[in-house]
């Protein structure tokens, strides 16, 4: 049955009609932006339309609606597979219909002969990047009309906007980014970093300077129809932390690591922007113990010591029998170990990671939609935090064992549970370990070494 878009939701799809399909959707979830571009498809009546999509909205999201609001299309999928490449030769000679292509693939694909009537990119903020591999190749398409989706749609900074702007809008982009830049945002040079951008130059400018931009807000006031939000009507979240100690060997090998991370000019302490892979090990020891193969390749044992799952298990025991879980960590290794840990313990628990196929994925949400199984979905954040709809509909709680470093994925994975359809109000339990970088600082056993080495190298006035 054809849905009917919501008032709102109608005076979006004419702005895009009005602007010949074509703008930039950045609505936050809950707003229905899948709905809106196929409506302006419809209504456009596009032929061939490619839509760049995470792998894992293709069928819940994509496909249903497209098959809800236009019964007759030929929906393709583009892949390795050979009928996916049959799909891509379609796309090349212009034969009518939507194709599917994931942003993986998408960067694998040569698009420079290719003009489809619409493409629509979600989750568009994967291209802020201007110098990412999947926003080198999004600029050389070339579509007749351009619909750039994301709630989140400049990335982790507002000069990402750019490069969406790039592809969607070039001649606003102008030709070169720095110019660009330094017409719309405020910067200041780093020691390290070099030039950096700190924001907007003038809040909304960029904005005003897109000829069709649409968004919604959550729990803010947005539009005449969005006085609070669009989900202002939905319990607020309740944010419960819980502070764990480490284990002794957990602390043990944690402050053996973080000794590397105090570095000195002169005579000035600094603790540096702690390296990726550095910071990516503190975070893995915070999780659980970890084990050092000879290769140096890190992993957890099934019966690693953490205080994390210690009070995973605290929570569970503490909540209805029957509850549903939606638990949350960065790490793919650690979430194989809970999961086992979990399933040992009796309990039906899923993994939910690039290691469990999209298929595989697919059946495991939806039979947690439909109540049968199982229990507890253990996530990896950056495979869950896009796209994912429908967990929701069965579950109100959600554990954080740890986030991810990029916010953006964070508020993604967020956004699963605390969106249209959920009826009670989400409980969001986030376990942080105690003195250490998941409080977002260094350990106070390190800042009193600062400090001893700050009076030990301070020289004395004698007069």
């Amino acid at each position: 049955m054809r849905l009917t878009p919501y008032e709102y939701q109608q005076r979006d799809i004419d702005k895009l009609v009005a602007n010949n399909g074509t703008g930039i959707v950045a609505t936050q979830v809950g707003g229905g932006k899948t709905l809106i571009a196929v409506e302006t498809a419809r209504a456009l009546n596009t032929k061939t339309n490619l839509v760049i999509a995470p792998k894992g909205t293709h069928k819940r999201a994509w496909e249903r609606t497209i098959r809800m609001q236009i019964p007759s299309a030929d929906i393709q999928w583009i892949d390795s597979s050979y009928m996916g490449r049959k799909s891509a030769t379609k796309l090349t000679n212009n034969v009518p219909g939507w194709y599917l292509i994931s942003p993986e693939f998408f960067r694998k694909f040569a698009w420079r002969s290719i003009t489809p009537d619409l493409a629509i990119f979600d989750e568009a903020h994967r291209a802020s990047n201007r110098k990412s591999k999947t926003a080198i190749m999004l600029h050389t398409l070339k579509a007749k009309r351009k619909i750039a989706m994301s709630g989140t749609i400049a990335g982790n900074s507002i000069d990402g906007m750019w490069s969406i702007l790039k592809w969607v809008y070039p001649d606003v982009a102008g030709r070169s980014y720095w110019q660009w830049v330094e017409q719309y945002c405020a910067t200041q040079i780093d020691y390290f970093a070099g030039r950096i951008i700190t924001g907007e130059r003038t809040p909304g400018a960029i904005v005003e300077s897109i000829p069709c931009y649409i968004r919604h807000l959550k729990r803010e006031e947005c539009c005449e129809f969005h006085p609070e939000g669009i989900d202002h009507q939905l319990p607020k979240v309740q944010n419960i932390v819980r502070t764990v100690k480490l284990s002794a060997e957990q602390r043990k090998v944690y402050n053996k690591m973080e000794k590397d991370f105090v570095a000195w000019l002169g005579d000035n302490p600094l603790v540096v922007d702690v390296p990726v892979s550095l910071r990516v090990r503190l975070r893995q020891i915070t999780l659980g113990t970890p084990t050092v193969s000879d290769t140096g390749e890190v992993d957890f044992a099934d019966d690693t010591k953490s205080s994390k799952i210690d009070e995973l298990y605290d929570i569970i025991n503490d909540s209805d029998r029957d509850e549903k879980m939606l638990i949350l960590t960065h790490s793919q290794k650690f979430a194989r170990v809970v999961t086992k840990r979990l399933r040992s313990s009796g309990y039906f628990a899923e993994e939910w990671s690039g290691a469990i196929s999209q298929a595989e994925r697919n059946n495991i949400l939806e039979d947690f939609i439909s109540g049968a199984s199982p229990r507890f979905i253990v996530a990896v954040i950056s495979a869950i935090g896009e796209g994912t709809d429908g967990l929701q509909l069965a579950c109100s709680t959600v554990v954080w064992l740890s986030k991810d470093d990029n916010a953006l994925l964070n508020e993604q994975a967020a956004g699963r549970l605390d969106r249209q359809g959920q009826k009670q109000s989400v409980v969001s339990y986030e376990i942080l370990a105690e003195d250490t970088y998941d409080e977002g600082q260094m350990s106070k056993l390190v800042e009193r070494q600062i400090a001893m080495n700050i009076s030990l190298r301070k020289e004395v006035n004698v007069e």
